[in-house]
């Protein structure tokens, strides 16, 4: 789990030794495959490869469930994580994700990649792309605004069960949202999360 500040080069060798040579499959919503150098020039695998999904139809695809569910190890790159949730969620893609998980398979997440690990996450899914970093001052003051969208067990990683996961805490002022975040999980139980598009409940609660 990294903030997404320089990447630790100690952690990678320690998630490529889980995969036991294996096959190392890094997830993303967007852009390119420039961790797949950085990967392979850290650790002997039999492959480094990444695999985006830039939208639910994609994330339908039966290939890319059986592309992560062949991987000996997920590590889910920086970016925005609504697009991960918005995209991702309900789908064969995050089903093969959390099978993985629940066969043992590792799994790491950096910057969005990172918060989307835990039980809750800050879904971001309220975000206009104009809209400043959610600030630690904003969440407190107004813990019910449309922009304070959480989602529970998007991942089920039983390490990171009650668990709030989150990056940037000092950089972008974010140290004290996530106890901004906990009167709407205290007080619903299961927070509203919303796609982009339509607001929605999560089928899980």
């Amino acid at each position: 789990m990294m903030g997404r500040g320089a990447d630790v080069d100690a952690a990678f060798r320690w998630l490529c030794l889980k995969t036991n040579g294996g096959d190392f499959l890094i997830l993303r919503a967007r852009g390119g495959d420039s961790y797949n150098a950085y990967v392979s020039g850290l650790c002997r695998l039999n492959s480094v490869a990444t695999l985006i999904i830039p939208d639910r139809a994609y994330a339908k695809d039966r290939f890319v469930a059986d592309t992560i569910g062949d991987a000996e190890a997920v590590f889910i790159a920086g970016g925005d994580q609504g697009n991960y949730i918005d995209f991702w969620k309900g789908t064969p893609a995050e089903d093969a994700i959390n099978a993985n998980v629940r066969a043992g398979e590792p799994i790491g997440g950096t910057s969005a990649g990172l918060a989307v690990l835990g039980e809750f996450a800050y879904g971001a899914l309220g975000d206009k792309p104009e809209d400043n970093h959610l600030t630690s001052l904003e969440v407190l003051t107004h813990p019910y605004s449309e922009r304070v969208t959480l989602a529970r067990n998007f991942l089920e990683i039983p390490f990171l069960k009650n668990l709030i996961t989150d990056s940037h805490f000092a950089k972008r002022d974010r140290m004290g949202r996530s106890l901004g975040f906990l009167p709407p999980i205290i007080q619903d139980g299961c927070p509203r999360t919303r796609r982009r598009s339509q607001s929605t409940r999560n089928p899980r609660c």
